[in-house]
């Protein structure tokens, strides 16, 4: 799942039309997870229509990762504010998130989703995965992404190669193909999957897109990083088909040219505002509603009608009771510890 940078208080302003796709990204996750794979795995007590293409968002997501997180390190001077930003950002709301998740599945029951308490404290660490250990939710998987997308970030703006990352991107998704192909040929599945895992092909449409932005992008660049990311779609496959990767790029060069400014939607926006916490917490949660509603003689659809606002009132309460003084209490921390460093030493 992508997430919103802590903005500098000198930080530009926000581009609206992320947070819009970002809203319209969460809310195909859900869609999909309260149809279709909510009919997988357990079934609704009538048919309906299933938004399969929404699982897709998480693609958009992390071409999202790419543009926000670039344009995150640029507006930082160290690069270990990188790390305690992204830190505040996202630990608070997803402890939270662990903390509703694990209680409601361990109170009502959600079968083949209950853990013991301890997968629950591992979990905690965000890092739970590269353990063995499974996810208290599934959505988590992409957590694990995101976490590996900032480190390679991390060590750019360390190594200060941030401003040759196209060149860097180009080597590293070649690199990732030839791993997977090398790892399918010789029967190593596991190893195979653990090297697609960091999807690079579509962090790598965002970082063009934010390129693209700024006018610091040159056409042969450009379509080598976007014809080894299409290669390896082509020759390895992901979690996605094809055509998914067309349309992403296809947003990301449309968000990279401005033309995505009309989306100003005020319940997008609110609902990119919140997606984060809302994608922490919709799944289980809502699949333990719709289990018990539709048992009840609730219809399926008014039983998702109840699952989507109960995610709603559950990440609008982590976003402002949580997330928000997170974030401004890390500020303050930052300013502070600022004021500190430029007071010179024989008056201090």
């Amino acid at each position: 799942m992508t997430s919103i940078p802590a903005a500098s208080d000198a930080s530009p302003p926000r581009l609206v039309e992320l947070d819009a796709l970002r809203g319209f990204a969460a809310l195909a996750v859900a869609l999909y997870h309260f149809t279709a794979e909510y009919s997988d795995l357990y079934g609704h007590s009538v048919p309906l229509w299933e938004m399969r293409f929404g699982k897709y968002g998480v693609q958009l997501f992390f071409a999202i990762s790419g543009f926000v997180i670039l344009m995150s390190l640029e507006r930082i001077e160290r690069a270990r504010d990188f790390v305690w930003s992204r830190a505040a950002r996202l630990y608070p709301s997803y402890w939270t998130a662990v903390a509703l998740t694990f209680t409601v599945v361990t109170l009502f029951g959600l079968p083949e989703r209950e853990f013991s308490l301890q997968t629950a404290l591992v979990n905690l660490t965000m890092f739970h995965e590269l353990l063995r250990v499974p996810h208290v939710d599934t959505v988590y998987w992409t957590l694990t992404i995101e976490l590996s997308f900032y480190l390679l970030m991390f060590v750019l703006a360390s190594t200060r190669t941030l401003p040759r990352i196209i060149p860097i991107f180009i080597v590293l998704v070649v690199l990732q193909t030839l791993a997977e192909l090398a790892a399918q040929s010789m029967g190593m599945t596991f190893v195979a999957r653990l090297a697609s895992r960091p999807h690079l092909q579509y962090f790598a449409l965002g970082v063009l897109a934010f390129k693209q932005s700024r006018g610091e992008l040159s056409v042969p660049s450009a379509l080598a990083l976007v014809g080894v990311s299409l290669a390896h779609e082509v020759l390895v496959g992901s979690e996605a088909p094809v055509p998914v990767f067309g349309v992403v790029l296809g947003i990301a060069y449309a968000l990279s040219r401005g033309w995505l400014r009309w989306l100003t939607w005020r319940p997008l926006l609110f609902m990119g505002f919140i997606s984060y916490p809302f994608y922490l917490v919709h799944q289980n949660i809502g699949y333990v509603l719709i289990r018990r509603l539709e048992a009840a003689g609730w219809r399926p659809e008014a039983a998702i009608a109840v699952a989507l606002a109960a995610g709603f009132l559950l990440a609008i309460f982590i976003t402002y009771r949580v997330e928000q003084p997170a974030l401004r209490g890390y500020r303050q921390w930052r300013r502070k510890a600022q004021a500190r460093t430029a007071v010179p030493p024989h008056i201090a």
